[in-house]
């Protein structure tokens, strides 16, 4: 159905992509796999017509349909019948479903006949056993509704685009940019039979993972990248999700199994009680207590919507609340001050980079003004300097230098961007939430090994994440948020199965 032959893209002289080939047959499900940085995204932004590749072509469908370079933009492949649901989601948070399936299948100017457009998003929905109110507004839904609507707009952008009465009519094909990397495991367990049933339907689904027992749960072929070019392609029967990881990464990869001892450590955080309203009869938070140590990880599981926004905007000040005490680290300076929380937030793009500023500059941004960076009101730029090429290669950060943007970074690389400046200073409690998002095997298990070297040396960790089993690896406490409210599971004396039942609310 799709066809990739030697393609090949550089970057100012690097190489992302070195003559990669790539073979995916009609109604099946083809992973792509690769850590950060290995060519996957360039490729696909490749076939989606975001980019144009220097050398090599793509054939969709039949010779007919064979692009030199690539399609020159995504409606050209639409046009072509391939669409994109992107790792970061392109949906306006003011539209409706309706609305936002129009924008992305409209072309010039006109009636938009929303009867129509309503039908064909039921139909489709229906076939993918799928409830979705197309009237709903975008910023009413949960991150697994939204997951929904850009699957169905990205296939009745295909079918408006070619003139089809159906998305199915057209056997297309459809890129799923990391599409479990900000589901919950019940919204993952929704999504991966949804796709089989895209396969069955005819649709050719490329699916970019990084969540090796989903590739082996719901592929049927598996491609991998490694620095831009292919190591292995074939049947992922077979292949175990042991032999993927070392095949990505060209070496063995485990995930810490960090050995618990009694905590010793004074408290860094202290919640009393803790009850926070929103604008709605039901509070978000009731009663929340717990304590974290010095020397200890304790982690948060929930699905997500049930406090724990509500819960770190409290801890990090951002949100009034006389219940949390952070013992040498005043409320109000709690991200700002000298003595302060390091914080890893859940969307490093938005809330922890600044994506148009150099490696160098995002490494300084909470210490710019401070010694040793800035003396007597004179920035120090060779200060900034020299503590940009320290932390890059402290953290193995990958890039062209410190004077490179943070944009020109993976996503993995990114990350290390944030961890090198929010731990270096040694902070006496972290707060990371989701830190390993959209991070491959190799690089969370990194972040990871980050969290428990800091605890070791005497930081306090709050980590909220929805991947249970990472977080499961590090965790020396767990407690479960639902319904905005606090129980501590027991672990490590019980195991993952009555973790998962307290996150569904059963006592």
């Amino acid at each position: 159905m799709i066809r990739f032959a030697s393609i090949t893209k550089t970057f100012s002289g690097v190489t992302a992509l070195a003559g990669v080939s790539l073979t995916a047959a009609t109604g099946t499900v083809h992973g792509v796999l690769g850590e950060n940085g290995a060519g996957k995204s360039t490729l696909m932004r490749i076939a989606f017509g975001l980019e144009r590749a220097d050398h090599g072509a793509i054939e969709i469908g039949s010779s007919e349909n064979r692009t030199s370079s690539g399609p020159r933009s995504p409606r050209d492949a639409a046009r072509l019948g391939l669409g994109m649901v992107h790792q970061h989601f392109t949906l306006v948070p003011t539209a409706t479903v309706t609305e936002a399936c129009v924008l992305g299948a409209s072309h010039g100017l006109g009636l938009v006949d929303h009867a129509a457009w309503q039908a064909r998003i039921r139909a489709t929905a229906a076939m993918l056993q799928w409830q979705i109110d197309p009237d709903a507004r975008i910023s009413s839904l949960g991150v697994g509704q939204q997951q929904r609507v850009e699957i169905i707009k990205a296939l009745l952008s295909v079918g408006s685009v070619q003139g089809t009465a159906s998305p199915f009519s057209a056997r297309g094909v459809l890129i799923l940019d990391e599409p479990t990397a900000v589901l919950t495991p019940q919204e993952v367990d929704e999504l991966l039979p949804a796709v089989r049933r895209l396969a069955a339907a005819g649709t050719t689904v490329l699916f970019i993972s990084h969540k090796l027992h989903e590739v082996e749960r719901v592929c049927d072929a598996v491609t991998i990248l490694r620095r831009g070019a292919v190591v292995h392609s074939g049947p992922v029967a077979g292949l175990s999700t042991q032999r993927m990881a070392e095949l990505m990464v060209g070496t063995t990869v485990n995930l810490p199994s960090p050995a618990r001892q009694p905590v010793t450590g004074a408290p860094a955080l202290v919640i009393t009680k803790l009850s926070e309203r929103a604008n709605a009869p039901a509070p978000r938070l009731t009663d929340v207590s717990f304590t974290v140590h010095q020397n200890e990880i304790v982690a948060i599981a929930g699905v997500d919507g049930n406090g724990q926004t509500a819960l770190v905007r409290c801890v990090l000040g951002l949100d009034r609340a006389d219940a949390v005490v952070t013992p040498g680290i005043p409320a109000d300076q709690r991200l700002a001050g000298v003595e302060r929380i390091g914080l890893i937030p859940d969307d490093r793009q938005h809330e922890a980079l600044v994506m148009e500023l150099s490696i160098e500059r995002n490494l300084v941004l909470k210490d710019h003004h401070r010694p040793p960076f800035a003396r007597y009101g004179w920035l120090d730029f060779a200060a900034w300097r020299a503590h940009a090429v320290d932390l890059v290669q402290r953290f193995s950060i990958r890039g062209a230098g410190p004077a490179a943007t943070v944009a020109s970074l993976s996503g993995g690389n990114q990350q290390k961007v944030v961890i090198a400046r929010e731990l270096h200073r040694q902070p006496k409690l972290i707060v990371a939430i989701n830190p390993t998002r959209g991070l491959d095997v190799a690089a969370s298990a990194e972040v990871l090994e980050r969290l428990v070297s800091a605890r070791d040396h005497g930081a306090a960790v709050l980590l909220v994440h929805h991947d249970l089993d990472e977080l499961l690896s590090v965790a020396d406490r767990v407690l479960v948020l639902f319904g905005g409210r606090m129980t501590d599971s027991g672990w490590p004396a019980c195991d993952r199965a009555h973790i998962g039942r307290l996150m569904l609310g059963v006592a």
